[in-house]
């Protein structure tokens, strides 16, 4: 019994440190972005994409609108996959002219757009893969 417990000893300090290095789940919902950020990428967008998407982010009857509608559509990626298509494909007349900060900037401002919570970090094209897009605020489970 005791040469049981005594082995089972390092399983449960494997699994604790494992569970420990595990990080959380980042989401939209947690801040990504400044709210500096958000207001240079409201300056850029202004210049770089309100003549296609409107000031207001509405859209027009050829293009998408970039609140409301826009968010479900993302759901479920990370938020690389945004970055990417905007950093290929935007604006419509100069696809991928604006750079990685630049274009990390618009996205702050998207997200503050669609009303999702601004923190203390800024985006950046390297910390895109590990944010995960939720249209919907998700629900914190209580241990």
């Amino acid at each position: 019994m005791r040469l049981r417990n005594f082995l089972a000893i390092p399983l449960l300090l494997t699994a604790g440190i494992a569970s420990a290095q595990t990080p959380a789940r980042l989401s939209i919902w947690d801040g990504v972005y400044s709210e500096a950020q958000a207001a240079r990428g409201h300056t850029l967008y202004m210049q770089s994409c309100a003549r296609c998407h409107g000031a207001e982010l509405a859209g027009t009857f050829e293009t998408p609108p970039l609140v409301g509608r826009f968010m479900p559509y993302w759901s479920g990626s990370t938020l690389d996959a945004l970055f990417d298509y905007v950093s290929t494909s935007m604006p419509l007349d100069r696809p991928g002219a604006l750079g990685a900060g630049a274009n990390a900037d618009i996205l702050a401002f998207l997200l503050k757009s669609n009303e999702i919570p601004a923190g203390t970090k800024e985006l950046s094209a390297g910390n895109l893969k590990s944010i995960h897009f939720e249209s919907a605020k998700p629900r914190r489970v209580r241990k």
